[in-house]
């Protein structure tokens, strides 16, 4: 992973903006450059757009001089349009972003399933991978959890998996973190030796390859049973991960609507931020 550049999603409509200081803090650690970006429609300006673009840009000034001030390159970018969400993946596209950063915010799968949220909309079409940002609490524990579709033969699928796992050896060296894996098997019946708390496979038979692949020891890796999302939730509440890394087929349309994503469902389980790779 060579990140060049962050494009960082600024919300008009917050005070507080997660998914900055999480970039502001990557810049300081791998001396990234930021790329900060804010779309203003008419109800989010008020009284015009004119009077929402110059309150934008005077809010952005600040935080570029606290990148400024950090000596971090940055620049800013404000631009007036309907659908912001669609505006900033061109605008990422269009800058040549390494990875998005984004504020995000838990949707019930209701609110999923009546109408794509902005999430959806960024983990099916962005051009590079999306940090969802939860908070910005610190990355205290330092601990990351890249989650490995282990069972899959699809082309596309083993391609992912070495992605993640590119994605989740670079992180753990650029930020010194402690990274975990995990593979969730989808039979509850096969498995031997099932912890009957968390549904963890204690000795998988191919635990040591799995371990090997993903290049971390075999007490890193996890091996559980059940439905994908709330077992990696599970799992990253218990042992405290900051970061979930986890990939997306991107699916379209109303099946999209009706199954859901697995990255989209432990985003609004967990609370830590989650970093989606299509």
């Amino acid at each position: 992973m060579v990140l060049n550049k962050i494009f960082v999603i600024i919300d008009p409509t917050l005070t507080n903006q997660p998914a900055f200081e999480r970039a502001f803090q990557s810049a300081q650690m791998t001396g990234t450059r930021l790329h900060l970006y804010a779309c203003i429609t008419g109800t989010e300006a008020g009284a015009s757009v004119d009077a929402g673009l110059t309150v934008m840009g005077e809010r952005m000034e600040v935080l570029l001089m606290r990148c400024q001030d950090a000596g971090i390159e940055a620049v800013q970018e404000v631009e007036q349009g309907d659908d912001w969400s669609q505006a900033a993946l061109r605008a990422a596209a269009r800058c040549s972003a390494s990875m998005i950063f984004k504020n995000s915010f838990e949707h019930s799968e209701v609110q999923r399933g009546l109408r794509p949220t902005s999430d959806y909309t960024l983990l099916r079409l962005s051009p590079c991978p999306v940090l969802l940002v939860k908070n910005n609490r610190d990355w205290s524990h330092r601990r990351v959890l890249a989650a490995v579709n282990s069972e899959s033969t699809n082309t596309a699928h083993i391609k992912l998996n070495h992605l993640i796992i590119s994605f989740a050896q670079n992180v753990t060296e650029a930020y010194g973190s402690d990274c975990h894996f995990v593979t969730v098997c989808k039979d509850v019946n096969q498995p031997p030796d099932i912890d009957t708390v968390y549904g963890e496979v204690n000795h998988p038979p191919d635990i040591e390859e799995f371990a090997t692949t993903c290049g971390a020891p075999p007490e890193h890796v996890h091996a559980l049973t059940g439905s994908a999302a709330p077992a990696i939730s599970k799992l990253a509440e218990r042992i405290e991960v900051d970061l979930i890394i986890i990939g997306t087929v991107g699916r379209d349309g109303i099946k999209a609507r009706l199954i859901g994503n697995t990255a989209e469902k432990v985003l609004d389980q967990t609370a830590a931020d989650v970093l989606v790779i299509n």
